[in-house]
């Protein structure tokens, strides 16, 4: 009895955790879609915005107000290539007004090949077929 209680316990906690069998962690390339693209379609868009890194890493080296930049930014261009956000995403233009990517003059990023190539990302796996040229 005791035994049983212990593992229903066990099993409880772990669903309350959010840690669900057989569902796969989701990545910002899970967060956007386009009719017609594939995943690789996906990863080659979200580099060439911007995006340093597919695993979720986050630069270190940035300020806070650089990373909701960035991150803006990379959305604002995905947009514009005609991607949309499956799910809600953070609107940082909305929490933080003052972000350069926010002011009316602000200058949106395009997507670019040469961004997705020289990006960390790339540089680390260089054999990716998104790094491929």
């Amino acid at each position: 009895m005791r035994q049983s209680l212990k593992l229903l316990s066990g099993i409880a906690l772990f669903f309350m955790a959010g840690c669900y069998p057989e569902q796969p962690s989701k990545t910002i390339v899970d967060a956007w879609e386009k009719p017609g693209a594939d995943q690789l379609e996906i990863k080659k868009a979200l580099l060439e915005c911007g995006v340093q890194y597919l695993d979720g890493r986050l630069n270190i080296d940035k300020t806070l107000e650089e990373k909701f930049n960035a991150e803006e930014s990379e959305s604002v261009c995905m947009r514009q290539a005609g991607f949309q956000e499956k799910w809600e995403m953070v609107k940082w233009c909305e929490k933080y007004e003052n972000l350069p990517i926010c002011q009316p003059d602000a200058v949106i990023p395009k997507r670019s090949v040469e961004r997705r190539l020289n990006s960390p990302h790339c540089e680390e796996h260089k054999e990716q077929p998104e790094c491929q040229p």
